[in-house]
């Protein structure tokens, strides 16, 4: 079951059938009939990355190669990153975590930090998480382990999820990669540990917004209400299913005027630093996706790139992301001892697709160019070298 996480391409199609799946559960009311344009564009998509995904494998461009990084080069970046944040704080005069603690207003996560260099400094502290782990799984150093655990703490200080998520999805995919075999006893526990979190995750969801607000607020069906499923696991559905809710909506209700071609390549494809700095300076409008309510925010990968031209903007993504895949792949080649991190990197990516346009934020597509960028110069001369 496990051997289909070590192609990122079958991913694609794990993770947006799960989307389906969850979505025919039918637990709200609110979430549209899904179009057959819907249906075709999906089929089409899925046939397409499936092909490619079995030439990767035939071409054997996925290895297990070890990451004989030097420790002592995770050490210095380490410290870095400490030194950067530590400015940060300085920066700000309040650390996020301190002031939770504290019972203080402080900064909110999404404002913490120095602009541009906030952005930069989170997503080297996530590729690092993954290397660091990538490392430890192939030479099983402790020291290295320990860096990989310290690697999370500042995430924890300014109380930033997504580093930690990401991290921890990553740090899953290396895992199946390293290990030759996961027995049967093995696989169940993690399905089991998954349950239990998805569990907790809909218990902390309850008492954020007061119990049964989020059921009346989605409408939840009575037959739903009135079932022995734990209600816990709605929080699961509505984020798993809403995305695609908001994609069908953005398709229904969305009145495609004009077709905003440069809007869609600036917004859609290039990276928030330079959109969000530089769209106002040129005149580029943003647009938006047609939310079920306004309080479920995403709509996968492609209902913005909809909003700009229409059924084009889908297809057109998903080709541009497909290239990107493969010119990845390309340039971190098997040999690398960042291919792994890289591959579980573009792994967590195309997983998490199924919510938003992930290659547009800064803190996520910044990684697959640390690895591009390391993988280059790792055997250089001014690089600090591999372990002989």
């Amino acid at each position: 079951m496990f051997k289909i996480f070590k192609n990122p391409f079958f991913i694609y199609v794990f993770g947006f059938t799960l989307t389906f799946l969850v979505y025919s559960l039918g637990w709200s009311s609110i979430y549209p009939e899904l179009s057959l344009e819907m249906k075709m564009f999906f089929s089409i998509t899925f046939l397409c990355i499936v092909f490619f995904g079995i030439l990767i494998s035939i071409l054997k461009l996925i290895k297990k190669t070890p990451a004989l990084t030097k420790v002592k080069l995770i050490s210095k970046f380490f410290y870095l990153i400490l030194f950067l944040y530590t400015v940060e704080f300085f920066y700000e005069k309040d650390i996020p975590l301190l002031a939770k603690l504290l019972g203080r207003p402080g900064v909110d996560y999404d404002e913490f930090g120095i602009p541009l260099l906030h952005g930069i400094l989170i997503s080297f502290n996530s590729f690092l998480i993954a290397h660091t782990f990538s490392m430890y799984m192939s030479t099983k150093n402790k020291k290295t382990l320990i860096y990989y655990i310290l690697l999370f703490v500042p995430a924890l200080l300014i109380i930033n999820r997504s580093i930690i998520v990401f991290g921890l999805l990553s740090s899953l995919f290396i895992y199946i990669h390293y290990s030759k075999k996961i027995k049967p006893w093995t696989q169940l526990k993690i399905i089991a540990l998954g349950l239990i979190a998805l569990f907790l995750f809909g218990i902390v969801g309850n008492l954020r917004s007061g119990g049964d607000y989020i059921y009346t607020q989605s409408n939840a069906t009575k037959e739903y209400m009135n079932s022995s499923i734990p209600k816990e696991y709605y929080w699961t559905y509505l984020y798993v299913a809403s995305p695609l809710a908001n994609f069908q909506n953005t398709v229904n209700k969305k009145n495609i005027k004009e077709i905003d071609f440069t809007g869609f390549i600036f917004y859609e494809n290039l990276p928030k630093i330079i959109s969000k700095n530089l769209g106002e300076v040129f005149g580029i409008e943003r647009k938006d996706l047609k939310r079920i309510v306004p309080w479920l925010t995403v709509g996968t990968t492609y209902a913005r790139s909809y909003a700009y031209i229409g059924w084009y903007g889908p297809y057109l993504l998903f080709l541009f992301n497909l290239c990107l895949y493969i010119v990845v792949l390309i340039l971190v080649p098997r040999k690398s001892s960042y291919h792994i991190t890289t591959i579980s990197i573009l792994s967590v990516i195309i997983l998490l697709n199924i919510f938003t346009n992930m290659l547009i934020v800064t803190g996520i597509s910044f990684q697959l160019f640390y690895c591009i960028i390391f993988s280059f110069f790792e055997n250089k001369k001014f690089i600090i070298r591999k372990q002989d």
